[in-house]
């Protein structure tokens, strides 16, 4: 109920009323007035997708009271349906019947993808954006924490991914990182995949990686560099840091391009707009002010290894 409770604070803080809502079992969901006497306060009821609930709100801002419920009640509704509570709670660690989580979610019982997308802006445009465009489809999204998540069953996601990706930047203008993993079954089967989803994009941003869309297969290298101890991370970067800091953005996004291209000149090149002789000459700065060749496979190896951890320890993005 993360999501939700980012709502209720922002919507506190834009509109300069302190309000306290609890839940019908006496849950606090949020309190902004902390520690005011119930005597002083207004009381309002609310339904939150048939549960009741109370809004209390100092009795100087009684006239806020009907316009907080409705944007309450609004975006409850807008961000927990039956369905996405269920994956919501999934993910909170609540108990959920087999029987009851196959009927609200048929598509479960066979191969589905959950799709993660984190964006830089605009959270919630782009979630309704998302909704809107698949409104006619048997398909789930809901935003939980920094996160939107899309699942439903999708014959080809690396397509599907990369539709999304221009979706959101050509109506959302707001840049996105995006996993996907492919899975079936229960909340156990869910909630692995959930986390899995979340490591992929926490490592494409903590290596700045061109590439913007993840999945198991894409970051294999990355995942083995992420794991590599403490220690050996410390060995590698204290031996590379010297040389990688001769290199400026544009050294690097050669270095980047030549090993996303297969350490292919000519369509390095290409993809850098740049004539190959450019190219080569860039090629053989970089071999005389660090030592190495990456034009040659396993000198490129061992230059990807300390490029990422060297990133990665700059805190580069």
């Amino acid at each position: 109920m993360y999501n939700f409770k980012e709502y209720l604070l922002d919507l506190s803080r834009n509109s300069n009323v302190n309000f306290k809502l609890i839940s019908e079992d006496g849950e606090v969901l949020f309190d902004s007035i902390k520690n005011e006497n119930f005597d002083d306060l207004k009381c309002v009821d609310l339904m939150l997708e048939g549960s009741r609930a109370s809004l209390y709100v100092k009795k100087e801002f009684e006239i806020c009271a009907s316009i907080l419920k409705y944007s309450i009640e609004s975006k409850y509704k807008e961000i927990f349906s039956l369905r996405e509570k269920i994956f919501v709670d999934m993910l909170e660690g609540k108990s959920i019947t087999s029987e009851s989580l196959y009927s609200a979610l048929p598509f479960l019982s066979s191969k589905c993808t959950l799709f993660l997308i984190s964006v830089n802006k605009n959270k919630y445009e782009v979630l309704n954006i998302l909704k809107e465009y698949y409104e006619k489809e048997d398909i789930v999204i809901f935003v939980y924490g920094d996160y939107i998540a899309i699942v439903g069953t999708f014959e080809d996601p690396d397509e599907h991914a990369v539709s999304i990706k221009e979706m959101i930047e050509s109506n959302a203008f707001s840049s996105c990182y995006i996993s996907y993993v492919n899975f079936e079954g229960d909340t156990t089967a869910f909630v692995k995949s959930f986390k899995s989803a979340q490591s992929y994009i926490e490592i494409g941003k903590r290596y700045n990686l061109q590439n913007r869309i993840y999945n198991n297969e894409s970051l294999l290298f990355e995942k083995t560099i992420y794991n590599v101890s403490f220690d050996v991370k410390e060995e590698i970067y204290n031996k590379f840091k010297d040389k990688l800091s001769k290199l400026d953005n544009e050294m690097i996004n050669t270095v980047e391009e030549f090993l996303n291209a297969g350490l292919n000149i000519s369509e390095t090149a290409k993809k850098l707009y740049i004539h190959r002789n450019t190219l080569i000459y860039r090629l053989d700065k970089i071999l005389k002010d660090t030592g190495y060749d990456i034009r040659d496979f396993r000198q490129a190896a061992i230059f990807t290894i300390a490029l990422l951890i060297w990133k990665e320890k700059n805190n580069i993005h």
